[in-house]
């Protein structure tokens, strides 16, 4: 059965593995040790998380893409029409929501301050917890409505999967350092979903 075959298997066991070592490298413990054990990469451990992140995926990527997989459906039209605007829609989620934060910081090309960065809730963050998880999701869904193959569905499913796992851990972490402030927006804010009618955040 297509739905279970070697390619399919590598593809969704090898995702699920990439998000969860993802997560681990961004946790706090992580951190912590190379902060302890290996100083002289802690002041740009974001930048070599980022490096990490782009790079690492992409022999699973080149496989996915190259290797045969069949259609799980026949795509008509209009479903790849509804794909791409799905995908357009989540790319332009993306760009908002990169808008609220400092690019430089984000992406480790300047150290982190060891302070604690102010909580945010402007812009989408005040409709939902985490849109750059919507974006993604939207982005990776339309493109398997577009390109309805088995392995598509695949990278899909366990990329959904790790955001649901990393939104728990991120969570946790938020609660943390934020403490009741952030407590009460996790109350008030949907997490990946926007209401079509949301009250501001006193």
């Amino acid at each position: 059965m297509a739905l279970f075959s070697f390619p399919v298997l590598i593809v969704f066991l090898g995702w699920l593995g990439y998000g969860l070592l993802h997560s681990l490298l961004a946790s706090s413990a992580m951190k912590n040790m190379v902060e302890k054990h290996l100083t002289f990469l802690f002041k740009r451990y974001r930048l070599l998380y980022v490096i990490f992140a782009v790079l690492i995926p992409l022999p699973l990527l080149f496989f996915q893409l190259t290797s045969k997989s069949p259609e799980i459906w026949t795509n008509y039209r209009e479903v790849r029409l509804a794909g791409g605007v799905m995908a357009g829609m989540g790319l332009a989620v993306l760009r908002k929501t990169l808008a609220l934060y400092d690019m430089s910081l984000f992406f480790g090309l300047k150290p982190e301050d060891a302070k604690v960065e102010p909580f945010n809730t402007h812009g989408l963050l005040a409709k939902m917890r985490h849109p750059m998880y919507t974006a993604t999701l939207m982005i990776f869904w339309g493109w398997f409505l577009f390109s309805n193959t088995y392995q598509n569905l695949a990278f899909c499913t366990a990329n959904t999967i790790y955001i649901l796992i990393g939104i728990y851990w991120e969570e946790k972490k938020l609660l943390k350092l934020y403490g009741q402030k952030y407590e009460d927006y996790k109350k008030k804010t949907p997490m990946l979903i926007p209401r079509l009618r949301n009250p501001n955040l006193s």
